[in-house]
């Protein structure tokens, strides 16, 4: 199972539609969800407490590893664990929560609107969905 944690409610209704556009084509080959949590560190902390065990969480910060789009579909792909990705609200990753993460992954060097990252994050999983079945999109 994917699971996509965004911290803080998105504000804009385009990238929110195509946000849910990418969710009901990646069912064909995962279950993926969409969870908003509150922009509130103890109920941030908490959530993440009760999925570090039995998860591989993901940060994704503009100091992360940055990844090309084949070797992170390569990497969704092998990966038999559930995934939680946490896109951040406007303070940026919380400090108290960086230690229980396995892996912060930067999606571009460039900046991006919040709302914006969260549609590229999408988009990379579709790109991993689709190269399951050795779809010519992903190479592009």
């Amino acid at each position: 199972m994917i699971t996509c944690v965004w911290i803080g409610k998105s504000q804009n209704a385009s990238c929110s539609l195509l946000i849910k556009n990418y969710q009901q084509q990646l069912r064909a080959w995962w279950p993926v969800k969409l969870i908003e949590i509150p922009e509130i560190e103890k109920m941030v902390i908490k959530y993440i407490q009760s999925r570090s065990r039995r998860s591989i969480l993901v940060s994704l910060d503009v100091t992360g590893e940055p990844m090309e789009s084949q070797k992170f579909s390569r990497w969704v792909n092998q990966t038999s664990d559930e995934i939680y990705f946490f896109g951040w609200g406007s303070n940026g990753p919380i400090e108290t929560a960086k230690s229980y993460f396995q892996k912060t992954l930067s999606l571009s060097k460039m900046t991006f609107s919040h709302e914006l990252a969260r549609v590229l994050l999408w988009e990379q999983l579709y790109r991993a969905g689709l190269s399951l079945k050795n779809h010519p999109y992903v190479l592009h």
